[in-house]
């Protein structure tokens, strides 16, 4: 098992992707995130929770919010290296709560990093679907993650290494307890001076034959395709390593490879190996090294499963792409020949009789109908591909909106009001589509003889307020009312106008393909929030929103 030198990585990690990526989960998905990490450290069995067994669900959340919001606030203000000294720092002075500083496995540092990148990335597609940006989080997450194990792991041996020469080198227990495998050999002549029973619980073979055979014998069971790669750098680290001297020499840090090994059984197992400079001669240079290897095998594959979900998402947004080009002019195509040409046709047919007349100008407008319910439908497949989330001005939006209905309210006389709405973190152009679209439902569905009245109201709400199935778990949510005095309907429909191509009208009294206010509910569902609708005939609707603030 090999040695390298890593430099001391004192230096504070200059991330430019992730303390955005963290400043919007600690605004919007706080409480979900620390309860993702607890899923997940249960998921893949963390032998530290053992520690928490007493404690319970909401004393287990309340700790992981405390740890998590740590976490993003390091990452918010770039402070991440000293987030993770600070750690280490109580677990070395045995201020962990709960679990004692020997009390820590080896398996939980490597699990420790992967369920945190595994949660973070949970919640990116939620942040953005800018390929760019996410493949560069995705890159800030996996150098974290790398600090984080490496650290934890120099930790580890730093704490071994006391409790070795405490107990005259190698009568520590601690060794043959840990599921890893801890070996010290001598790089000048390849004899183990002790290999721990880790690498029969691991691997299947006897510490004695590797005692006797030396590392010769780990040379064969080296999987060929790493064991080049693997000698080379592990000549160049110690030949680095020869060059520190004094303080420097002091200070160096645990070095990392990953590679594979054949079990007993002729299986290869992925390892993850941890060394450190044990001693050196008399004249400065390294005579043992100490190797703490941990079974990563199943952490590789999950981390394979998890690059192909990627693939197959960005794969699927591709094709999503390509069926909105295909939809957008493909299919709209054919339609707009259909109503060019039968538009000249109509102008021209004087010799069709009335009926023809009228049935050509039905194939129009039919053809004009699925133009528009192409674009619909377009629309409220695109809305969970976009995860743009921006802090806007809802008031703005607003306005824009009204502007582009200046015409229509000016044919009904309508009055419009709103209280001043706040800014919010939404994708800009979805939010102006449900502002569009339940305006225009309140200015189509007005009382005849009577002006259309729409008020737009909003107000922030605790979560203790809030207790309505399906919304995301947040701190407050903002809830925003859009009030009519139109029509209205029966409330028994109340679930079901938000259905695509529900109407409750006919075509011939009311225009529409019956799609908005499924598009509103897709991207108030997108939001993480839901919307509801109030009515009574001739008594106005009242639509409420209500989403994570």
């Amino acid at each position: 098992m090999p040695f390298n030198s890593l430099k001391s990585g004192s230096d504070e990690l200059d991330f430019e992707y992730l303390p955005g990526f963290a400043q919007f989960l600690l605004e919007h998905h706080l409480d979900e995130l620390a309860a993702e990490f607890i899923r997940l450290f249960r998921e893949v069995d963390l032998p530290m929770l053992a520690f928490y067994k007493s404690l319970s669900e909401d004393q287990l959340l309340a700790l992981s919010v405390k740890t998590t919001t740590q976490l993003l606030t390091a990452f918010i203000e770039n402070r991440t290296v000293a987030n993770i000294n600070a750690t280490l720092v109580r677990w070395a002075q045995d201020q962990l709560p709960m679990i004692g500083r020997n009390q820590v496995a080896t398996s939980d540092m490597g699990l420790i990093s992967y369920v945190r990148k595994q949660a973070l990335t949970v919640f990116l597609p939620r942040y953005t679907t800018d390929l760019s940006v996410f493949i560069q989080i995705i890159r800030e997450l996996d150098r974290y993650a790398f600090e984080l194990q490496s650290r934890m792991m120099a930790q580890y041996i730093s704490l071994l290494n006391t409790s070795i020469n405490e107990q005259l080198h190698f009568n520590a227990k601690i060794t043959d307890t840990a599921p890893a495998i801890i070996a010290t050999y001598n790089i000048h002549t390849g004899k183990y001076l002790f290999v721990s029973q880790g690498i029969e619980l691991l691997l299947g073979y006897s510490p004695r034959k590797v005692l006797e055979e030396g590392a010769s014998f780990l040379m064969t069971i080296l999987h060929p395709d790493d064991l080049p790669k693997l000698v080379e750098d592990n000549n160049r680290a110690l030949e680095k390593a020869n060059r520190l001297s004094g303080e420097r020499a002091e200070s160096e840090q645990v070095a990392e490879f990953t590679y594979r090994m054949r079990h007993r059984n002729g299986h290869y197992r992925w390892f993850q190996t941890y060394g450190t400079i044990f001693d050196r001669n008399g004249e400065g240079n390294v005579e043992h090294v100490l190797n703490i290897s941990l079974d990563i095998t199943d952490k590789v594959e999950a981390e394979r499963q998890a690059q192909e979900k990627n693939r197959r998402l960005e794969q699927s947004n591709a094709s999503l792409q390509e069926f909105a080009y295909i939809a957008s002019h493909d299919l709209k195509e054919p339609l707009r020949k259909i109503m060019t040409f039968g538009e000249r046709l109509l102008s021209q047919a004087t010799q069709l009789s009335e009926e023809g007349q009228l049935y050509l100008s039905k194939i129009i407008d039919a053809a004009q109908r699925m133009h528009e319910l192409i674009g619909d439908v377009l629309s409220v497949s695109l809305i969970a591909s976009d995860q743009t989330f921006e802090n806007q001005s809802l008031q703005r939006l607003l306005e824009e909106v009204l502007q582009s209905l200046e015409y229509q309210i000016e044919q009904v006389n309508a009055s419009i009001e709103s209280d001043g709405l706040p800014v919010a973190t939404v994708v800009a152009a979805q939010f102006r589509q449900v502002f569009q679209n339940l305006l225009t439902n309140a200015l189509k569905f007005a009382r005849k003889d009577t002006p259309p009245v729409i008020r737009i109201s909003h107000r922030f709400l605790s979560s203790n307020q809030v207790s309505i199935p399906g919304l995301t778990k947040a701190r407050r949510y903002l809830e925003l009312k859009i009030s009519d005095n139109g029509i209205g309907f029966d409330n028994r429909y109340a679930t079901k106008i938000f259905a695509i191509f529900q109407r409750l009208h006919a075509k011939k009294d009311f225009e529409g393909t019956g799609i908005g206010l499924a598009i509103c509910k897709k991207i108030v569902e997108n939001h993480g929030g839901i919307i509801t609708a109030d009515s009574a005939p001739d008594h106005g609707a009242t639509f409420t929103i209500v989403m994570p603030a």
